[in-house]
């Protein structure tokens, strides 16, 4: 069972909104820099977390994502099986089937003993709720404009020069 892009960042956004939107909206600006993901595909991801009532939307100025329901009553299997329409099909016959079926139940297990819950008040009690809130280009800073030391249009060729004709004399 692999965790799609799309089933994580749903995950994160959860543990992100919780541990930071306890008393105020969290814009959907605001989730998508800190996981750096794009606000379009964050969006479509808050709706179905909407639809499923994880978060409540509010909107306007001061709006934002809170958490809506109680945390402790959903596991993350929930939010992947949110997600995921249907699990994939393994066929038993061969070894490698066998090992699939038993790796698809042992992450079942793993993911129905995590509540959601548990993942908020860690991420709370951390300084940065989730560790992707770092940047993922390694870029170097821009250097600072030069502004010209010489005229900038031929309209200001006439002001330089009578500056010039004036030091001179």
């Amino acid at each position: 069972m692999l965790i799609p892009k799309r089933t994580r960042v749903a995950v994160e956004s959860l543990v992100y909104i919780g541990a930071n939107g306890a008393h105020q909206p969290i814009p959907a600006r605001q989730v998508a820099q800190a996981l750096s993901v794009s606000l379009a595909g964050l969006e479509s991801i808050l709706r179905v977390l909407r639809e499923h009532r994880l978060v409540c939307s509010f909107r306007g100025p001061g709006g934002g994502y809170q958490i809506d329901s109680d945390l402790k009553k959903f596991t993350v299997l929930d939010v992947v099986r949110f997600f995921e329409a249907s699990q994939p099909r393994v066929g038993k016959g061969s070894a490698c089937d066998d090992f699939a079926l038993d790796y698809q139940e042992a992450c079942k297990k793993a993911f129905n003993s995590e509540n959601l819950h548990d993942l908020v008040s860690a991420a709370s009690a951390t300084d940065s709720p989730v560790a992707a809130a770092k940047p993922r280009f390694g870029l170097r800073p821009l250097p600072s404009p030069v502004s010209p030391r010489g005229p900038n249009s031929v309209f200001q060729l006439y002001s330089c020069d009578s500056g010039l004709r004036n030091q001179a004399a």
